[in-house]
């Protein structure tokens, strides 16, 4: 299911609205590593396709918010929550690894070496916004930004 959620939402927007969320970035106290090793809430995915921005909410019906659980010495945990079967929640463990040259997080699902590979735009004690650089190799379609905003 997560595997379709970046690409098929690229693929069915219809909609398009106009938005900016350049703001001035908070100083931040603690470094990237320290700072990311969280659980963090997927609390809203924007599009910019050909210039043209969409947001979307992403908590599922009255379930609670999906999230990462990124853990100390590399681990993570992967919730999603099935909102047509009473909230019922997946896991998909693995492994996280930030490289800081890069400003990348990886994430790779132990089941099935699933890659997720984005970039940290901003990051504080309590938000995080990354951008997808690739989904199990393959990057953004051209002409396409897609970010995500977390809330610990």
């Amino acid at each position: 299911m997560k595997k379709l959620v970046f690409f098929s939402a690229l693929l069915s927007l219809s909609l398009v609205s106009c938005g900016d969320d350049d703001k001035p970035q908070p100083e931040q106290q603690k470094d990237t590593q320290t700072l990311l090793t969280a659980k963090w809430n997927l609390v809203k995915s924007e599009y910019i396709i050909n210039g043209v921005t969409e947001t979307e909410d992403l908590k599922p019906g009255d379930c609670d918010y999906d999230y990462y659980d990124l853990k100390s010495g590399g681990l993570k945990d992967e919730i999603s929550h099935d909102e047509s079967d009473n909230c019922s929640t997946s896991n998909w463990p693995g492994t996280w690894a930030y490289n800081a040259a890069k400003k990348q997080v990886t994430l790779v699902d132990s089941d099935d070496n699933y890659t997720l590979v984005t970039e940290v735009i901003s990051i504080n004690a309590t938000d995080l916004k990354i951008k997808l650089i690739s989904a199990d190799g393959e990057p953004a379609p051209t002409g396409t930004e897609v970010y995500l905003y977390l809330k610990r």
